[in-house]
């Protein structure tokens, strides 16, 4: 165990997003509403426009982020965010001090650099327990520019409250992400696998007719689960099969 807990350190060291000296800040799974903007999508409707169309849904993003330097006078903060569900997805932001001066500007902001940080960390937040009043919405083009909106429901209005600009990952940058997030969850797997057989080497020594139980039950529940899941299979397939245009 202590070897696999090494491992899982060992890796996380190792992750390429704290490549150039930054530190992790913030690492956390938000809801986000994703929305794909297709320029001149085809809309099946008479007289209709093939201006931008956006596709939206909402998905659980993992965002995380980082400084490069001390906490309190960070050089460079990177925003990172990326999908469990879809591993391609993986965009950043990377706001230095000249970047920020123009965000200030351009959108009316009270703070200074060294508070951005702790401001991002409060909207994420507010977004992750109060998803009812707060809200981020991530919109993408299909040319690799995105951006993400921090939203304020007023009741009668929505107010947005920041809006930061992202890029997709190069293909680099998505490979050694994948293969860091693909050894890291098996070393994980691994670490899991020697504790349960840990226990269950300590059951069988104290009761091992406890052990006898816990694998009739384990079986009963995957026998049960095998079942559920053919029966909703067959299902599936009979419905299919009457639905069809030929029949």
């Amino acid at each position: 165990m202590e070897e696999s807990q090494y491992d899982l350190g060992v890796l996380e060291d190792i992750d390429p997003s704290l490549d150039g000296g930054f530190k992790i800040q913030f690492n956390k799974e938000i809801n986000i509403e994703t929305r794909l903007i297709i320029q001149n999508l085809m809309v099946r409707i008479q007289n209709a426009n093939t201006g931008p169309q956006e596709i939206g849904t909402l998905e659980q993003i993992q965002v995380k982020i980082l400084v490069q330097g001390d906490q309190q006078a960070f050089e460079n903060l990177k925003i990172e965010l990326t999908s469990e569900t879809d591993l391609f997805f993986n965009y950043i932001s990377i706001i230095d001090k000249e970047n920020f001066k123009k965000i200030k500007e351009e959108q009316k902001l009270t703070i200074e650099y060294p508070q951005f940080l702790q401001m991002l960390i409060k909207l994420l937040s507010s977004s992750h327990k109060e998803p009812n009043h707060f809200f981020c919405v991530f919109f993408m083009q299909q040319d690799g520019a995105a951006k993400l909106d921090f939203i304020e429901n007023l009741e009668y209005k929505f107010m947005e409250m920041l809006s930061l600009k992202f890029s997709s990952a190069t293909e680099e940058t998505m490979r050694q992400n994948i293969s860091f997030r693909y050894n890291f969850i098996k070393a994980k797997l691994q670490f899991v696998q020697n504790r349960l057989n840990d226990i269950t080497s300590l059951i069988k020594l104290k009761n091992p007719s406890l052990l006898a139980q816990l694998n009739k039950v384990s079986i009963s529940s995957n026998q049960s689960q095998s079942n559920q899941n053919v029966s909703k299979y067959m299902g599936q397939s009979r419905k299919n099969n009457n639905s069809s245009k030929f029949i």
